[in-house]
């Protein structure tokens, strides 16, 4: 696990210069966090490449930059091939000689024998890499299938820049630190920056399954050489010892040996470390069964969890009960209300550019707690939701066409929507109101709108009040659902129906763009590694052949993956209700960070860098304090931009 920056300029014949040879070190410290063990650079005419290392795979050797032992190719890269040794072992078959023992020197190798395409088909892992081509002088900039790994890439006059996160290319004197409107109504509805756009203009996040190559001659061209594809037949499978149901077949009895097969196929592979490993285990169903396979394969496993004094938010009951019955080694650590305010610091100090998961902060005290532990590597149970239709709103989207198919449906959940605003509000996780409130705002919408708005802060009505003239001028035209729209017709496109079509949506949005984002900023800020073996690309294409009968049956969701884990975690663990990694934001805003809401969103705050509306910040301020409305995901959602917007990664920071 590595970070990794540099910079390239076609056609430029000439060593960089030496002021920008102490850009690019200041661009790979930026992301010392990253890679505490090594750095390493590497020039070329043109061209800089730089790399951080934290050492988990052959500790001793694997150092960054790596060359191929021709020295026509030089790679950086960040992440894990959980398939080097087989692929190192195909490629020694064909005449090739490795120097080290790590996964990194496969791609410069790999890349001359099989091509960029041939080397990508190949890989299981989680990575974001650049190849760099002596002799012909291309560049490949590539990204694993799910998204799990970031790259940042901007194009700024003839200089193109990458790196890991956005705080490096920063640091390179052709950087403009010019925000996009656009970026940010999108935001402001999704409460994250969805690829392919960032925060700024001019730079770009590689989506998943996405490799961009730069010739020579500055020519750039985008492809995808993996999409996710829905249906009987769209993929091998993996393990013909153990063969797929037929098409069509609804048995849970039939599935559940080839995906426990999947399963712990994906939870082995990404065991491969020299160092110390772990698992998270929350005591939902996605992490207790990541966990519980792990235990089998791990002798004195150790779990982590945390805790909240709110008890509608805590869960220690349940990580505590399974941690029992696996026999792991539990450390579990109360997140205190009096610890946030420096923990909010912590998370500002490294998250550059805005998200409004509230849940960074819960994960980040995690992740911290892990590595205090001595603990360098965890397995996760992230991405099981969007295979196997965990979340809520996919049962709630029944409730929206039943009640759209009325007559006069739009206008009698207008009409409930108003009147829900009468209902006092509680606070609490998912309490009543909070979620009577949420599916009635979006009811009426389209279903990929509706989808998202659950998920969201802001409605486009909403925005046209908070988002002052001026910005909303220089939004004509744009649309701030357009990511939304383009994903979830990308879905119909790969055989996506019905459920498929909400899940497709989650994977390529709101998971890769704000659950990987949260969890590799919040992790990799304490140099710890999160692997994630339900988002295995031969898991998710397995998933993806399961009939959606067997996710969402009846209310039950995640069915066929309870039916599978269930002989595994105790009684009653699989039929628990589904709390999600929350925080009581709710309770915070009115309590120990009210002081904070005001001083950062109050008069002279929120209008001072001319993007929103006072009056309308001002109205939900006294929504939320007052007790009338449950306010925090947009308070959040507007606190997390003004913070970064003040702060070292902002627009101000970079002026003179």
């Amino acid at each position: 696990m590595c970070g990794l920056t540099g910079f390239f300029r076609p056609g430029d014949p000439d060593p960089p210069p030496e002021a920008e040879r102490r850009a690019l070190v200041r661009m790979n410290n930026a992301i010392i966090h990253r890679g505490p063990d090594e750095d390493g650079t590497w020039f070329g005419p043109g061209v800089g490449l730089a790399a951080r290392r934290l050492s988990i795979i052959d500790i001793d050797g694997s150092q960054q930059p790596r060359c191929s032992p021709s020295g026509r190719t030089v790679c950086v890269f960040n992440g894990e091939i959980y398939n080097f040794r087989e692929l190192r072992q195909e490629l020694e078959q064909l005449g090739h000689t490795f120097r080290t023992a790590g996964d990194t020197e496969l791609l410069p190798i790999g890349y001359e024998e099989w091509g960029i395409n041939g080397l990508l088909g190949r890989l299981n892992g989680m990575f974001a890499f650049v190849l760099f081509d002596a002799d012909s002088r291309d560049l490949y900039i590539a990204r694993d299938r799910m998204g799990i790994k970031p790259i940042y890439i901007g194009h700024f006059g003839t200089t193109w820049l990458f790196g890991s996160e956005l705080k490096s290319l920063l640091e390179h004197p052709t950087f403009q630190r010019d925000v996009d409107p656009v970026s940010l109504s999108r935001y402001l509805i999704s409460e994250y920056v969805a690829a392919p756009r960032s925060i700024y203009r001019n730079v770009e996040k590689l989506r998943p399954g996405h490799y961009l190559h730069i010739d020579a001659k500055g020519v750039e061209r985008r492809e995808r050489y993996w999409q996710l594809r829905w249906g009987a037949g769209q993929a091998d499978w993996a393990y013909p010892e153990l063969p797929l149901p037929r098409p069509g077949d609804e048995s849970a009895a039939a599935w559940v040996p080839v995906l426990l097969q999947g399963l712990r196929e994906a939870i082995r592979l990404r065991l491969v470390a020299e160092v110390p490993i772990g698992a998270l285990l929350s005591g939902g169903v996605d992490s207790s069964s990541v966990s519980a396979l792990m235990a089998e394969m791990v002798p004195d496993l150790r779990t982590f969890s945390i805790a909240f004094e709110e008890q509608s938010f805590d869960e220690r009951q349940y990580s505590q009960a399974v941690a029992r019955h696996i026999h792991s080694k539990h450390h579990a650590r109360v997140l205190e209300p009096s610890r946030i305010r420096a923990l909010l610091e912590d998370v500002l100090g490294f998250l550059d550019e805005p998200l409004a998961d509230a849940s960074i902060l819960p994960t980040h005290f995690l992740s911290r707690t892990v590595k205090e532990q001595g603990v360098t590597v965890v397995l996760s149970g992230d991405g099981a939701d969007e295979l196997f239709a965990g979340y809520p709103t996919y049962l709630a989207h029944r409730a929206a066409r039943a009640a759209l198919a009325l007559p006069a449906g739009g206008q009698l959940l207008a009409s409930m929507a108003k009147l829900s605003n009468l209902l006092p509000s509680s606070y609490e996780n998912l309490s009543a109101d909070y979620i009577t409130r949420r599916f009635l705002q979006g009811a009426s919408l389209p279903t990929a709108r509706r989808h998202a708005s659950w998920m969201g802060a802001f409605l486009e009505p909403e925005l046209l009040k908070l988002l002052n003239p001026d910005v909303l001028a220089s939004l004509a035209g744009s649309s701030p659902w357009q990511d939304i729209d383009d994903r979830f017709r990308e879905g119909q496109a790969a055989g996506a129906r019905g459920l498929e079509q909400l899940l497709h949506l989650d994977a390529e949005t709101y998971l890769s763009d704000d659950i990987l984002v949260k969890v590799d900023r919040a992790s990799m800020a304490t140099s710890l590694e999160v692997r994630t073996p339900f988002l295995d690309h031969r898991l998710v294409e397995l998933a993806s052949r399961m009939p959606a009968a067997l996710k969402l049956r009846g209310r039950r969701g995640k069915y066929v993956l309870k039916q599978a884990i269930g002989p595994h975690l105790p009684q009653g663990i699989t039929k628990r209700r589904k709390k999600g990694f929350g925080m009581p934001v709710a309770h915070w805003l009115r309590g120990p960070m009210r002081d904070l809401l005001l001083d950062t969103l109050s008069a002279g705050a929120a209008g001072s860098s001319g993007w929103f509306c006072q009056s309308a910040v001002d109205q939900l301020i006294n929504d939320h304090l007052s007790g009338r409305l449950d306010r925090r995901k947009p308070l959040w959602t507007l606190l997390m931009f003004r913070w970064w917007e003040q702060g070292s990664f902002g627009p101000g920071a970079g002026q003179t």
